[in-house]
């Protein structure tokens, strides 16, 4: 009898380990490469219907020749009422080359039905970047998440000695005329 006690649990055990285990499917995009030689671009996934559940994880790369100052956001919207399927977002981040990371924030309530993070960069440096979105597909319904990333020139040093050195003449100018 303790034989086939034994027998039965080791059966019951080897179809237990052969049961498909139950988690979320990762969904992520492949790497994309962001144009951003006219100042901005546009971060875009979007989600097949039934995808309630499943993770993402989307990288998106882009390099930066100059000095420059970096704004992104990123957002969805979820209302499965009217058909529309959003995520939430675990973390939205920037990295450069050596692995170096600035977290974005999140500007809406957690679990708000309009969820949106920006990130802000003032001062990067001529490198490789790239910008990271994960998160979660809230509902079954068909959605997506949408963003942008915008980059501008910032002034070197030099430009702003120059800058008020010919302020300097400009006075001294205006003094010597007066006089």
């Amino acid at each position: 009898m303790k034989r086939i006690q034994t027998v039965m649990a080791a059966l019951m055990l080897t179809g237990a380990a052969g049961l498909p285990l139950a988690h979320a499917a990762d969904i992520s995009q492949g790497v994309h490469t962001l144009d951003l030689s006219a100042g901005a671009a546009v971060l875009m996934h979007e989600f097949g219907a039934g995808n309630a559940g499943n993770t993402f994880s989307d990288r998106y790369n882009f390099t930066v020749d100059g000095g420059a100052a970096l704004g992104a956001l990123v957002g969805s919207l979820d209302q499965a009422s009217l058909g529309l399927g959003g995520a939430g977002f675990d973390s939205f981040k920037l990295y450069n080359s050596a692995g170096l990371s600035l977290d974005g924030a999140r500007q809406s309530a957690p679990g708000a039905a309009a969820e949106v993070w920006t990130l802000s960069a003032r001062h990067l440096v001529p490198d490789s970047y790239y910008l990271l979105v994960s998160g979660t597909v809230r509902n079954a319904a068909a959605g997506n998440y949408v963003g942008s990333v915008a980059i501008s020139a910032v002034p070197e040093p030099a430009s702003y000695g120059m800058l008020l050195g010919g302020a300097g003449i400009v006075g001294w100018l205006a003094r010597r005329r007066k006089a």
